[in-house]
């Protein structure tokens, strides 16, 4: 039988390819703790302990996107709508967030890190993932280099800035290791600990385990981490519907499996609007921005794109609008904003809540297919552009009359460039 994980196939049984691979302690992840409001707390000492909750905007409608551990024991997290949060505690100190911060700190960690142990993967803008070598990997050196860890962080980024730190056979593992103690945590588990030190945990609790997977576990008989350790490889393979089940069942008992790779397919930019901003005429310089500023990230990440997505989401429960068009490769601005000029019109004329833009069927600048029959090629425009702005700040050259007043988003699961803001 051919077993494949990822880049890695070999010709064997799926036991033998998990004992082939599982051993030791391997890789240590680190997971900053309520990172957004407790740069916040860094930065303004009258909020330190304090319960905070850090917004999008100053709004009761919009969701909590960072809670701090006092706003925390209220019930408050992320997700919290702001009407409900200020319920639950009326000295709620309610933040707008300052995604430039944010990402400030995260370089100021990351260097803190690197004085340590080289970082293997930036997971997120809060979680990091470093690879452990020979001497590292024995327990009491994982551990002694953890607490360095901390301590560098402490030094270079400030005291509210903790973090739990988790180290195991592999990044799964690791990742569920770091959420086993919080806040401040340190758990190191070895492969002799498992399953008995996490049998207490639901499976929801193992990263890549959502609400949908916890239902399909259920009803495949399996509710609990005890059932879910038992379960053998070929039954998770039927439960995930393929190789991410037997993939799974290899990384939960240890085996260290490189990611599978995967072409990038696509980039987005999306806006909660704020009231004033709710219709739209309002909403047009936001989503000329957006887009603009998803134009200038495929530029900067050396990509083409083939089709852009329009999506809104209406208020008052009145659902979505999500319109596309297709097209030659194409990397500049004026090209993409022309495109979404007429879907954006012809939308009804609703109140948006959210709404944003999607680049999709991605092509790297290296295979890209030039349209022999354009004479345009505005490239040396947006070029010019694309070095003011990083020379002068975002948004000294705009596209167009309209500017919209709007930050940043931060997206977890990718950090901005600096260029951005």
């Amino acid at each position: 039988m051919t077993v494949s994980f990822g880049c890695i196939e070999h010709n064997m049984n799926i036991e033998d390819a998990v004992l082939s691979v599982a051993s030791g302690l391997r890789w240590l992840v680190l997971d900053l703790n309520s990172f957004f409001a407790s740069c916040e707390q860094q930065e303004n000492p009258a909020l330190r302990g304090r319960p905070v909750a850090v917004v999008p905007m100053q709004t009761d409608t919009t969701c909590v996107i960072a809670a701090s551990y006092p706003a925390k024991a209220f019930g408050i997290k992320t997700g919290t709508v702001v009407r409900e949060a200020k319920q639950l505690c009326p000295m709620l100190h309610i933040i707008s967030a300052r995604p430039r911060l944010y990402v400030e700190y995260h370089h100021r960690i990351l260097e803190a890190i690197e004085t340590c142990i080289p970082i293997e993967d930036v997971m997120s803008i809060d979680e990091v993932a470093c690879r452990l070598d020979r001497i590292q990997q024995e327990p009491a050196k994982a551990r002694e280099l953890a607490l360095g860890i901390k301590t560098a962080v402490h030094n270079n980024a400030g005291a509210c800035l903790t973090s739990s730190i988790g180290i195991a056979s592999n990044k799964l593992l690791a990742k569920l290791a770091s959420n086993m103690q919080k806040p401040d945590g340190l758990i190191v588990l070895r492969s002799e600990d498992l399953p008995d030190a996490i049998l207490h945990l639901k499976p929801e609790a193992i990263n890549g385990i959502g609400l949908n997977m916890a239902a399909r576990l259920r009803k495949a008989g399996i509710y609990d981490m005890a059932s879910l350790w038992a379960a053998d490889a070929q039954r998770l393979r039927r439960i995930w519907n393929g190789i991410t089940g037997v993939r799974f069942h290899a990384l939960l008992h240890g085996a260290d499996l490189p990611s599978p790779s995967s072409p990038r397919r696509s980039l987005s930019h999306q806006h909660v609007l704020p009231p004033e901003q709710r219709t739209m005429a309002g909403a047009m310089p936001v989503i000329r921005q957006l887009l603009t500023r998803a134009a200038q990230r495929l530029r900067t990440e050396g990509f083409y794109c083939r089709r852009l997505i329009l999506n809104i989401k209406w208020l008052q429960d009145l659902g979505y609008y999500v319109e596309e068009r297709s097209f030659q490769e194409t990397q500049d601005t004026g090209f993409l904003l022309r495109t979404l000029k007429p879907l954006w019109l012809a939308a009804p004329d609703f109140k948006p809540l959210r709404i944003g833009v999607v680049l999709a069927d991605l092509v790297a600048e290296e295979v890209h297919q030039p349209d022999l029959f354009d004479k345009s090629k505005p490239i040396a425009l947006t070029s010019a552009i694309d070095k003011l702005n990083n020379r002068f700040g975002r948004g000294t050259i705009a596209y167009g009359a309209s500017v919209a007043d709007m930050v940043t988003k931060i997206a977890f699961q990718r950090v901005p460039d600096m260029r951005e803001f």
